[in-house]
């Protein structure tokens, strides 16, 4: 089989889909792997995270100085992307996306 300085085409096409296979069944199993230790994580760090999150809930309110900077700053953001003065445009309100 491998004596010879050529391989016939049949056999290098059998020798090419099996390395092609057990790179793509590497693949598949390393993707396995991925999902299910991040589903372990997950639950490990969603039962940690749910003491800490109450405690998250009764911090005090940031200061009115932090909050104009926020302002400002989404002022001269939002300006620049759509293009226009900060005195065209009114913002509401402003929540956290989580």
């Amino acid at each position: 089989m491998w004596t010879e300085p050529t391989m016939p085409f049949g056999q290098s096409v059998i020798v090419s889909l099996l390395g092609l296979s057990v790179v793509f069944l590497a693949l598949i199993c390393l993707a396995l792997a991925i999902m299910v230790i991040s589903k372990i994580l997950r639950s490990v760090v969603s039962d940690g995270a749910k003491a800490p999150a109450a405690a998250q809930k009764a911090a005090p309110a940031v200061s009115d100085e932090a909050d104009k900077e926020l302002l400002a700053v989404l002022m001269a953001t939002i300006g620049d992307d759509l293009g226009l003065p900060t005195d065209k445009f009114k913002i509401l309100s402003v929540t956290e996306v989580k």
